[in-house]
């Protein structure tokens, strides 16, 4: 039996293939891929995620016909490296392979057209990302692999597949991994290579089936960076996002230069433009498109305030653990470094983000599904637009809310490119949404003021609460649902101050 060939590090991505001679003659095989009996290993992050028993034997690899996972992988590869978005409404910050099942679960019993519809949507989102959907039939891990931001998410279960034979189970324990996007996509491409160099096919039918894999190969080998794009964002707000572009003049079109990888065809990070427009609505005006597409022009070449470059160096690539409870410390932290709030009673933000050099404007876009804009980092001035048709922002209370949201954005969602270009809705990952919102909730309502302002060993009734949201420039509602959080009550008195401001 030949040797494994394997690519990429197995502490980081790799897939190790090999092709096995195969003891059933060719005629009692599959027709389409009986040619291509072969062994499977994949490692993540240190993980052997094929690592499976069958009965009391243990084994690293699956064996199984390896065309069905070649031919899946050259069918998806752009929207599998490429698509981050779900195609159904996801509040949860779940990983895809939790994401995915649950709204297949959902949706599969509704009879209505919306829930048929949602439903299609969700299991066409399940074919282009999950390893399995390559034949549901075969031997292969339960893996999901989407694009997130400038990473690739990896997340996989030791569920058995289908029709597995008897006793047969995957044995590595559930889990998820982000990724730079070389690690994965150049192992996974160069195996594509290497099978369509290497395929034992034995007759006619075989090798024509080899040359039509060849032939998508070479096809994504040739495939521009602007197209792969447009799993990222719909080609027709991208055709509106160029056409606004060449209006503003010849040096704005920089924001559309993607990175592709050398050798590879992945965009390993999207251009400043992309990154902004893969998080709005698909039916953004073209006003819309003009104002923020101005607003990434007028900003490149700005530098970044000292004040701010230092705060931001040492958190550089922090992971998304627990979005709320990562929202809370990154804003202690921050609080600390600011010797912030001293003596004030309350957090003045305003005067925070003016201090960080941050540029602050308030712009009234067509669209209210975006709450603001973050925009900093390599190449831009950091900048947050408040979009004043927004209803959060109707009141300063919410625009303080909003200038502390982007504050989070600018401080910890630069990606590998050093950089933040995010447009704020729902149509933003929303673990990111959700650190952002918790932020924003402590780093306007620390625990230092909180412990001065409530109190300590009383009830904590509708006057305080009042009170205190009236000091610290922030709404009864948001008050009282932070303290709850922070458990400094508990659920039947946030349902009692909840109906006393209802009342």
């Amino acid at each position: 039996m030949t040797e494994f060939t394997r690519f990429g590090d197995p502490q980081r991505f790799s897939i190790a293939v090999r092709w096995v001679r195969d003891s059933e003659p060719r005629e009692r095989r599959p027709a389409d891929h009986g040619w291509s009996m072969g062994d499977l290993r994949i490692d993540v992050a240190g993980r052997n995620i094929t690592q499976s028993l069958q009965g009391n034997q243990p084994k690293a690899h699956v064996g199984w016909y390896l065309s069905p996972l070649l031919e899946w992988l050259a069918d998806n590869w752009i929207p599998l490296l490429h698509e981050e978005d779900f195609s159904w409404s996801e509040k949860s910050s779940a990983p895809a392979l939790v994401a995915c099942r649950r709204a297949l679960d959902r949706w599969i019993g509704e009879s209505d057209e919306t829930g048929r519809a949602t439903y299609a949507a969700a299991q066409a989102w399940y074919r282009r990302h999950a390893l399995r959907a390559a034949a549901e039939g075969g031997l292969f891990p339960d893996l999901f692999v989407r694009r997130f931001i400038d990473d690739i998410e990896l997340s996989w279960s030791p569920a058995p597949p289908l029709f597995a034979p008897d006793s047969f189970t995957f044995i590595a324990d559930p889990g998820t991994a982000r990724l730079p996007v070389a690690d994965v996509a150049g192992p996974l491409w160069e195996a594509l290579t290497w099978a369509v160099g290497t395929a034992p096919a034995e007759e006619d039918a075989d090798r024509a089936a080899v040359a039509r894999l060849a032939a998508k190969v070479a096809a994504l080998h040739d495939t521009a960076a602007a197209e792969m794009a447009t799993a990222y964002v719909p080609a027709d707000l991208l055709a509106s996002v160029r056409a606004a572009l060449a209006k503003i003049g010849a040096a704005a079109h920089r924001l559309l230069d993607d990175v592709r990888l050398a050798n590879v065809p992945a965009v390993s990070t999207f251009s400043p433009a992309v990154a902004m427009f893969g998080g709005v609505t698909p039916n953004l005006s073209g006003e819309d498109v003009d104002t923020i597409s101005c607003l990434l022009a007028s900003r490149m070449d700005v530098a970044e305030a000292p004040a701010l470059a230092d705060l931001v160096r040492p958190r550089a690539a922090v992971p998304l653990g627990l979005p709320h409870q990562d929202g809370y410390d990154f804003a202690a932290d921050l609080l600390e470094d600011l010797d912030e709030p001293g003596e004030a009673e309350y957090i003045d933000i305003r005067g925070v983000v003016r201090r960080l050099g941050i540029e602050v404007r308030e712009t009234r876009l067509v669209t209210d599904t975006i709450r603001g804009v973050a925009l900093a980092g390599e190449g831009f001035g950091p900048t947050i637009l408040v979009n004043t048709s927004s209803i959060y922002n109707a009141a300063e209370q919410g625009r303080r809310f909003t200038l502390a949201h982007e504050l989070c954005h600018v401080l910890f969602d630069r990606g590998r490119a050093r950089r933040v270009a995010v447009a704020s809705g729902p149509w933003v990952a929303p673990g990111i949404e959700k650190r952002a919102n918790a932020f924003a909730a402590y780093l306007l309502m620390p625990g230092t003021l909180l412990r001065r302002l409530l109190p300590g060993q009383q009830r904590i009734e509708r006057d305080d609460i009042v009170n205190a949201a009236a000091t610290l420039r922030v709404s009864e509602s948001a008050l009282t649902e932070h303290i709850y959080n922070l458990d400094l009550i508990g659920e039947w008195d946030r349902e009692r101050l909840r109906a006393a401001f209802r009342g």
